[in-house]
Parts: C-alpha cells; sequence; structure tokens
C-alpha cells in the first residue's frame, strides 16, 4: 500500500494531510486522490522542531522548499487524469503539467538561487518547456494562447508546420485503453521512480538541492517521452518526445557540472552529451548531520524514520 501525504505550503489548514486509496501503481496516486483525514496542531507542532533547531542555512531554504512542495502538488494533481485511450492525448495531458512543474521549481531557483550557472540553466529550462508546451497543445490541434502562437513563431528550433498554426490530427486511430495499457505502465513506473529519487536529505544549499530534486524529475520527463516514443503514432509529437530526451539529457549534465558533480561515464562533456541512462537521487552529500526529512509524493518535507542514508554509507 503506498501512501501520499499533500500539504499545501505556508499554510496548516484543518486538513493538513492528503492521502491515497490504497493502489498498486501511480496510474491509482494520480487517478485517486482523496481526502483521508486531519492532523491536530499537536501533531504538527510535533513535526515543527526540525525546522526550529535547523541551521540558519535550513532556515533560509525554507521558502525554496516551500515553492517546490506547491509545485509539485499542483503537478501532481494535474497530472490525475482518466485515461482516454489515445495515447498521445494522453501524453500530452501528462506531459505538460509534469513541463509546468519543471518550470515552477526553476523559477524558484531563479528566486532563490545563487549559482550564476544554475541561474541560467533555470532560465532555459523555463523558455525550452513553454516552448514544448506550446508545441504539444498545438500538435494536438488544441486552440493555442497568443503567448503560445508567439512562442511557436518566434522559435527558429519549432517544427515548420508547428511555428504559425495549429493544423488537426490527421490521426484517426479508434481509441483503445488496452492497446494504451503498456504505455501508462511505463508512465507509472516513471513517475513512481521519479518521486522515490526526489526524496533528499535537504543540505541547506539551495542550489545543490535544486539539483538533487531537478535531476530526477528530468528523468522523469525522459522516461515519458520514451514511451511516447515506444508506443505513440503522432509523428510531430514523436519528434518532440525526441527533443525533450535531448534537451533534458543535455540539461541534466550542466547541472552537475555546475555544482560540481563528476558526469556519468557516458557523457563526455556537458555540452556534447551522449544518451545515457540517467540516474536521479542526491546530488552530493550534506555538509553536515541533519534530521533525516523526506520529500514524499508531494514534496512535502515531513520526519522520516531514522534509516542508513546513501549519503552516509
Amino acid at each position: 500500500m503506498k501512501t501520499m501525504i499533500l500539504a499545501p505550503p505556508r499554510v496548516l489548514p484543518p486538513a493538513l494531510l492528503r492521502a491515497t486509496k490504497p493502489c498498486a501503481s501511480a496510474r491509482g496516486i494520480f487517478s485517486s486522490l482523496l481526502v483521508a483525514g486531519s492532523v491536530s496542531l499537536a501533531a504538527v507542532a510535533a513535526a515543527l522542531p526540525a525546522w526550529a533547531d535547523s541551521s540558519p542555512s535550513l532556515t533560509e531554504e525554507r521558502p525554496f522548499i516551500d515553492e517546490n512542495n506547491a509545485a509539485m502538488a499542483k503537478m501532481m494533481d494535474d497530472m490525475t487524469i482518466k485515461p482516454t485511450g489515445d495515447i498521445d492525448r494522453d501524453f500530452v495531458a501528462m506531459m505538460v503539467p509534469h513541463h509546468q512543474g519543471a518550470i515552477d521549481m526553476a523559477e524558484a531557483e531563479l528566486s532563490y538561487g545563487h549559482n550564476q550557472q544554475l541561474l541560467r540553466i533555470a532560465q532555459e529550462i523555463v523558455a525550452e518547456e513553454l516552448q514544448e508546451i506550446a508545441a504539444m497543445r498545438a500538435a494536438l490541434g488544441d486552440k493555442l494562447t497568443p503567448s503560445e502562437a508567439a512562442l511557436l513563431g518566434n522559435s527558429a528550433s519549432a517544427p515548420v508546420e508547428l511555428r504559425f498554426s495549429a493544423p488537426a490530427r490527421a490521426d484517426h486511430r479508434q481509441p483503445s485503453l488496452k492497446t494504451e495499457k503498456p504505455f501508462l505502465a511505463e508512465d507509472d513506473a516513471a513517475m513512481t521512480k521519479m518521486m522515490d529519487d526526489m526524496t533528499i536529505k535537504p543540505t541547506g544549499e539551495i542550489d545543490r538541492d535544486f539539483v538533487a530534486m531537478m535531476v530526477p524529475h528530468h528523468q522523469g520527463a525522459i522516461d515519458m517521452a520514451q514511451a511516447e516514443l515506444r508506443y505513440g503514432h503522432d509523428a510531430r509529437l514523436k519528434r518532440i518526445a525526441q527533443e525533450i530526451i535531448v534537451d533534458q539529457i543535455a540539461q541534466i549534465s550542466l547541472m552537475r557540472f555546475a555544482v560540481g558533480e563528476p558526469l556519468p561515464p557516458s557523457v563526455s562533456s556537458p555540452t556534447n552529451p551522449t544518451v545515457p541512462s540517467q540516474t536521479g537521487g542526491q546530488a552530493g552529500s550534506p555538509t553536515r548531520e541533519q534530521p533525516p526529512m523526506k520529500m514524499d509524493g508531494a514534496m512535502r518535507m515531513s520526519p522520516r524514520p531514522s534509516e542508513p542514508q546513501a549519503g552516509d554509507l
């Protein structure tokens, strides 16, 4: 049984905790978010000493973590879709809020981060993912907002057929939930792994923790795009999926390079990466001992029972 705790940032409403029904897959998580109960003020207070006793650097990081909490809670809520049997349409329905989650995380880094290289990368994430959102919506023939149309019209990298119009889809396949099942299973696995790998022990270093969370988030997008390449049908969306994979692998390498982490053996340089099987996880070990904390399904910081951590071995 998987339990997910979702908590809105900054405020302590009467119903602080939200959980899912017991489910065997991430699809259950995304499709059955239900209120599970509330927490007493005493229970809330019991969780506060981890922050109250923290160093000034962890206290300074709190607003950054709060914004990431909100971004992930919104992303998961918006990714809660009812499968239609149309693989391409459901790929877009889930990838658009996933991209928006990355945009929100990047904006938090722009607000609170200090590393100039990472700030430039965060700006690129915002720009590229806004363009990709517009391109995906255009590929489905959705009506674009003026800003989305401007992004495609001004983007030299956008596919020619997407720059100035939103053509109707030519694919008339009959939607099939049975045919879509392998695609959904791969997305389930990708999102489950992403959330597990985004479980980090905060270091108080905003830039390093940004990388620790954004790397597995990017890897989740890569895995989703690979599922579209395997099971999707729309040629334009497949080209966009390929661009997502290339762009996000490059950004993963650049982010790791910016905080002094070694690159995977199959990546020769951050500006000329191959296509390795990237892994998420923590970006470096904490420089000081802190109470173990867990980024749960909604990126909420909560106490975690003491257990060996990868960075402690």
